[in-house]
């Protein structure tokens, strides 16, 4: 063993950073090298009231296994017997880790558990393999999770920023009690140490240096240190980080101009001379949420998940108003995802929002044609039922689902983008005709697929729209082509599709609108000809 690691100088550092490291506070540790390197870190609480005489030495007042269980005491009074039932047996020391030891016919176990009250005021969320390896997590306002405690079977680390919370919210202090001791068989002499038994102490640790040969182990020297770190709490604390909703943040977004030309920047914290005013975001600050759809959703007037709803006017083509104040609901780490979308002041908002959301008159049908698809998609299908008995779009699969919440016109000229929204657009419509009943009133031909099995169903009700039809066809082969990964060396019926849409590679927004308006009219037609008996 070299001169360094016996004088435990690998230690020692710990001491002085506190047994912290990257936000984490090392609070459990215990290891034991066949009894020539052990170590143990064990931690409690220690009352204001206490502390000044706790920091003079170096002993813990705790002991891991005996930590001062709850106690009951009897004393005499006036010749009678008085019990009085204790939390702790050492008043002003208050565990904060429990060591478990259970013996039972079939064997034993043991592990270390954290203590409850702790668990509780943060509402930890806890993921187990087993009692010694498990973590704990705080649920954010976004359901988020933020990793508070890691136990193994023989360390356990909990977050700083939650412990410095802990107790400072109660006022006490964190003892981090050590005790390292190193053996060795070389000479003292040989490696230039001195023995020696020194404390040493500063404002937050105070420990013993003990080194020594070992009378009752021949040839082996000792090297032992034994002491605490106290970590405390922060002054004038008197509220949680985690759930001071009065000092909540806001942030600021452009709402107009001053008398400069300078953009304006106003802070979302709701107020009354506030909620009026409008922000605008580009569309692109729905992708998070269109692009997670278990998560989130979006129609017309809100964006929603289970932890917050946002109302915004989602029927503007080019961009998302929002009344400055309903961003102040949401969480503040919300609020910078929005920030980033912000653009300077534009026209207002849609009829439809302000007739449904101001006016508060029934809600209107969105005006964007990818919403107002979504929404005459479900009409219609329900208005085929009431009509035939049977939909005329078999429902999607459940885990299908999200594609509908999340078909959207591309907010930009992203390929990507475009191929999903395309795959999803004939996955609700074509992949979804029902084919089953229109098979009941056609003949069929062995080759017969969805389109054409649609075409002869509309033939044996006297209506033809050759224009749809080949709308439709030509959506199918650019799917194709989507699919088999042949839509940049696109195949012959994909070029053609290609052709009939007028797909340059630098317009797929604007294609992507023209096929959701195509849809609607396809719904359209097929009501007026069918349900309503217009021909």
């Amino acid at each position: 063993m070299d001169k360094d690691t016996f004088l435990l100088r690998d230690t020692i550092k710990q001491i002085e950073s506190s047994f912290t490291k990257d936000g984490w506070a090392i609070i459990y540790d215990s290891y034991d090298s066949r009894k020539d390197d052990q170590t143990l870190i064990y931690c409690c609480l220690v009352d204001s009231a206490r502390i000044k005489k706790y920091k003079l030495d170096s002993n813990w007042g705790i002991q891991s296994g005996s930590e001062g269980k709850p106690s009951i005491f009897e004393s005499y009074k006036n010749g009678k017997v008085i019990t009085t039932y204790q939390t702790f047996s050492d008043k002003g020391i208050e565990p904060f880790l429990f060591s478990k030891y259970f013996s039972f016919n079939d064997g034993y176990d043991s592990y270390v558990d954290i203590s409850e009250e702790f668990i509780l005021y943060f509402k930890l969320y806890e993921k187990l393999q087993n009692k010694q390896s498990r973590q704990y997590y705080f649920i954010d306002e976004l359901g988020e999770l933020d990793e508070v405690i890691i136990v193994e079977p023989k360390k356990i680390r909990v977050k700083l920023k939650y412990l410095i919370e802990y107790i400072s919210i109660r006022k006490m202090y964190l003892s981090i009690c050590f005790d390292f001791m190193r053996l060795d068989q070389s000479n003292l002499k040989d490696m230039d140490i001195e023995p020696m038994d020194k404390n040493f102490q500063s404002d937050y640790y105070c420990y013993n240096h003990l080194i020594r040969p070992l009378d009752f182990e021949a040839g082996k020297n000792q090297s032992w240190i034994h002491g605490k770190v106290i970590i405390s709490p922060k002054k004038g604390k008197s509220k949680g980080y985690h759930f001071d909703y009065e000092n909540s943040q806001y942030a600021t977004f452009i709402t107009g101009y001053d008398n400069n030309g300078n953009e304006i920047l106003q802070s979302c914290k709701r107020e009354d001379e506030k909620y009026f005013i409008l922000t605008y975001f580009k569309k692109e600050v729905l992708n998070k949420y269109y692009n997670d759809p278990t998560k989130y959703e979006v129609d017309g007037f809100h964006v929603k998940s289970n932890f917050f709803i946002l109302k915004i006017d989602n029927n503007v083509a080019d961009y998302v108003p929002v009344f400055l104040v309903e961003l102040g609901m949401l969480p503040y780490k919300e609020q910078l995802h929005w920030k980033q979308y912000n653009i300077p002041p534009q026209k207002g908002i849609s009829s439809t929002y302000y007739r449904t959301m101001i006016e508060g008159n029934w809600a209107q049908h969105p005006e964007t044609p990818d919403l107002y698809f979504k929404y005459k998609y479900k009409k219609f299908n329900e208005k085929w039922e009431k009509k035939f008995g049977w939909k005329f779009y078999k429902p999607l699969a459940k885990e299908d689902e999200h594609l509908f919440t999340a078909l959207h016109i591309p907010t930009s000229n992203n390929v990507k983008a475009f191929c999903e929204q395309i795959l999803t657009i004939v996955k609700i419509t074509i992949d979804r005709l029902n084919e089953a009943e229109f098979s009941k009133v056609i003949i069929l031909d062995p080759k017969d697929r969805g389109i054409t099995k649609l075409e002869k169903f509309l033939k044996v009700k006297e209506v033809e729209i050759p224009e749809m039809i080949t709308f439709l066809r030509k959506l199918w082969d650019l799917r194709s082509g989507l699919l088999s990964h042949s839509f940049s060396n696109s195949n012959k019926d994909c070029k053609k599709a290609i052709e009939y849409f007028n797909l340059k590679g630098n317009n797929y927004a604007e294609v992507a609108k023209d096929i959701f308006i195509k849809s609607v009219f396809t719904l359209n037609t097929l009501e007026n000809f069918l349900i309503n008996d217009y021909k």
